[in-house]
């Protein structure tokens, strides 16, 4: 069974916090699905595509992360929606 984690977030921007919960889930997942949100009741530093940009620059080009476990996306949905189209079993979250 593929162990699949989504990771929900606004990363606006990506942190320091955020690459080290990546970095440590890519050890016990088979996928990461990083889900980036497009809600509309926030304003956003940077907007979806820049983010999107952002988290792709500093994973795949600065940190060499497998692009093979590691899926960016963005959504304005719930994020339960995304763990049944994505069949995942966990969410990962971190605390400030």
């Amino acid at each position: 069974m593929t162990k699949v984690i989504v990771y929900p977030g606004t990363f606006d921007p990506i942190t320091f916090g955020h690459i080290d919960l990546i970095r440590k889930s890519v050890s016990i997942a088979d996928k990461i699905i990083i889900a980036i949100s497009d809600g509309t009741s926030k304003n956003y530093l940077f907007s979806i595509d820049e983010r999107i940009k952002i988290v792709k620059q500093a994973l795949f080009r600065d940190l060499n992360f497998d692009k093979k476990k590691i899926t960016i996306i963005s959504f304005s949905k719930l994020t339960t929606d995304i763990c049944k189209k994505y069949k995942a079993k966990l969410i990962l979250r971190g605390l400030r």
